[in-house]
């Protein structure tokens, strides 16, 4: 029974990741966060990932990482609050992003 249970779950997680391709998946700690005007920028939060230096596969612009409130309303204020735990904590976090308007776009957050 476990190991029926163990497949189950092991497929389930297999197809969450399938589900939605990443243009990239990016682990690490917290670098900078930065916090914009959305008068100037669309990237209300920009963050950076400790040692990498190319957060999405678009040839420039690809330092850093943003999170647009308009884009993830519902979610927006969780995002922030895990980036600045694992910030303070230290603790690792795995970004998913794809391309947008601006930039590397943050999509999910994980606190790992």
């Amino acid at each position: 029974m476990k190991t029926l249970a163990s497949i189950l779950i092991s497929a389930v997680s297999l197809g969450s990741n399938l589900a939605y391709a990443w243009d990239s998946q990016v682990t690490g700690k917290v670098g900078s966060i930065e916090v914009h005007s959305p008068k100037s920028s669309a990237k209300n939060i920009t963050i950076s990932i400790v040692g990498e230096t190319k957060m999405c596969t678009l040839p420039t612009n690809n330092d850093t990482a943003y999170i647009q409130k308009s884009s993830a309303p519902d979610t927006y204020e969780a995002m922030i609050s895990v980036l600045l735990s694992a910030k303070a904590t230290g603790d690792n976090v795995r970004l998913y992003i794809n391309h947008g308007t601006e930039g590397c776009q943050v999509h999910r957050v994980d606190l790992l």
